[in-house]
C-alpha cells in the first residue's frame, strides 16, 4: 500500500500514484473521480435523454410510434402565443421576486448583526418558512387569501374598509399575490446567506473608516457592498435558478390562471406533457429553459466579477 501511493512536499515533489507523479490538483481529481462519474450519470442520463426527446414527435398516447422531426418540436412552441406570455410571466416573477429578496434579506442581515440579544431566536423564527413543504406551504396562502373565509381580507375588514378583494381570481392580483409568498418564504434564504457573509467581514475595517468620519452609508458602499460581492453573486445565482424554475407555488395557488397571467415556463412545459400527452414539446421547453438559464448566469457571473456599482 506504500508503494502504490506517496505523499511527499506537495509544492516541490507532488504526489505519487503507482509510481507515477501526480500533481495536487490531479490526485484530488483521482479521489472525487468516483463521485463525479455517479453525479455525471444520475445528471446526465436525464438531460440527454430530455435533449433526444426535443427532436422526436413523442405523444404519451402512443408510447410506441416515436419518430425523429429535428426541430418541429421548437418550432411548434415558439410560435404558440402562451409560450411567450409564460416566459415573459418566468422573466418577471424572477426578476421582481429575487431583487426584493436580496435587498429585504440584505437588511434584516445586517440589523441581526447588530443586535446583541435574542439574534438566534430571531433566526430560527425566520427559518421556519422553510421547513414547510412547497405545497402545504401553497395551500396555506391559498387559505389565507380566500376573497370570503381568508385571514387577509378579513384583517382588512377590521380596519373599517368594506373591501372584498379577489386575490386569486383577479388577473392583476394573482401574480402579485404569487410574489408575495415567493418573497415570505425564501427571504430567509437570503437572510442566512448574507449573515454569513457579514460575518466574514473584519471589524477592523468598520472601525477604522468609523475613525476616518466615514458615514454609516459610505462604509456600507465602500465596506460592507464590495465585501459582500460573492457571497451576493451566490445568492443571486441559487435564488435566481430557483425562482425561474417556480412550479409548486403555481400548481397550488392558481394553475396559471386566470386568464394565463400566472402562467410560467415549469407549468406550460407540465401543460404541454400532462394535457397536451407531447413529451417532445415538452422536452423542447425544458432544453429553452435550460439555454435561457445558462445564458442569464453567465450574464449575471460577468457583471458581478466586472463590479456593481
Amino acid at each position: 500500500m506504500a508503494d502504490t501511493i506517496t505523499t511527499a512536499d506537495s509544492r516541490s515533489h507532488g504526489l505519487r500514484f503507482r509510481g507515477r507523479q501526480l500533481s495536487e490538483a490531479a490526485f484530488g481529481f483521482l479521489l472525487a473521480s468516483p463521485l463525479l462519474i455517479v453525479t455525471l450519470g444520475i445528471i446526465g442520463y436525464p438531460l440527454a435523454y430530455a435533449l433526444t426527446a426535443s427532436f422526436q414527435r413523442f405523444r404519451l398516447t402512443a408510447p410506441d410510434n416515436i419518430s425523429f422531426v429535428g426541430f418541429d418540436n421548437y418550432y411548434y412552441v415558439l410560435i404558440d402565443p402562451q409560450f411567450w406570455v409564460a416566459l415573459r410571466n418566468t422573466l418577471l416573477y424572477a426578476g421582481i421576486a429575487v431583487p426584493v429578496e436580496l435587498a429585504l434579506g440584505l437588511i434584516i442581515a445586517m440589523a441581526l448583526n447588530k443586535l446583541l440579544r435574542g439574534a438566534r431566536l430571531v433566526r430560527t423564527i425566520l427559518i421556519l418558512p422553510m421547513m414547510l413543504a412547497p405545497v402545504v406551504m401553497g395551500l396555506m396562502w391559498k387559505f389565507m387569501f380566500n376573497d370570503q373565509l381568508g385571514i387577509i381580507n378579513h384583517l382588512l375588514r377590521l380596519t373599517g374598509l368594506d373591501l372584498h378583494i379577489l386575490w386569486l381570481a383577479d388577473p392583476n392580483l394573482a401574480f402579485i399575490s404569487l410574489l408575495i409568498v415567493e418573497v415570505w418564504a425564501t427571504t430567509p434564504i437570503m437572510v442566512i446567506l448574507l449573515s454569513a457573509g457579514l460575518t466574514t467581514i473584519p471589524a477592523e475595517l468598520y472601525e477604522a473608516a468609523e475613525i476616518d468620519g466615514a458615514s454609516r452609508w459610505q462604509r456600507f458602499v465602500n465596506i460592507t457592498w464590495p465585501m459582500l460581492q460573492p457571497v451576493i453573486l451566490v445568492s443571486l445565482l441559487l435564488r435566481g435558478m430557483d425562482a425561474f424554475r417556480v412550479f409548486d407555488i403555481v400548481f397550488v395557488l392558481t394553475q396559471g390562471g386566470p386568464a394565463n397571467s400566472t402562467d410560467v415556463l415549469s407549468y406550460y412545459a407540465y401543460r404541454t406533457i400532462f394535457q397536451g400527452m407531447d413529451v417532445g414539446g415538452a422536452s423542447a421547453v425544458s432544453m429553452m429553459m435550460l439555454v435561457v438559464l445558462a445564458g442569464l448566469g453567465i450574464v449575471l457571473i460577468r457583471r458581478m466579477r466586472g463590479g456593481i456599482h
